[in-house]
């Protein structure tokens, strides 16, 4: 049985509906954690959580057979827009 084109659409959808919904609980949580960060003087980055984060993403990426380098870019555009979120939190609490 072939599978049509509109079939596979409807499946990437469903997809797509579930990663914005665990984006969305992602970044509540990362907002939380930039207001602890803030509220402690924290610095915003934190390069060995990243890297460790990093590595994950690769093991994790490997054992789904996702590229590694793919998955990291992705995660890298995300904790990007997080880090400048933690700045904005810790300079409205220095101000």
């Amino acid at each position: 049985m072939t599978v049509s084109l509109q079939d596979l659409r409807v499946k990437i959808d469903a997809i797509d509906k579930q990663m914005i919904t665990l984006l969305a609980e992602r970044f509540q949580l990362t907002e939380e954690v930039g207001q602890y960060k803030a509220e402690h003087q924290l610095p915003s980055q934190d390069a060995a959580r990243e890297a460790q984060q990093f590595q994950k993403i690769a093991e994790l990426s490997e054992q789904h057979g996702l590229n590694p380098e793919y998955a990291s870019e992705i995660y890298r555009c995300i904790m990007d827009v997080v880090i400048a979120r933690h700045q904005e939190l810790l300079m409205k609490v220095k101000v």
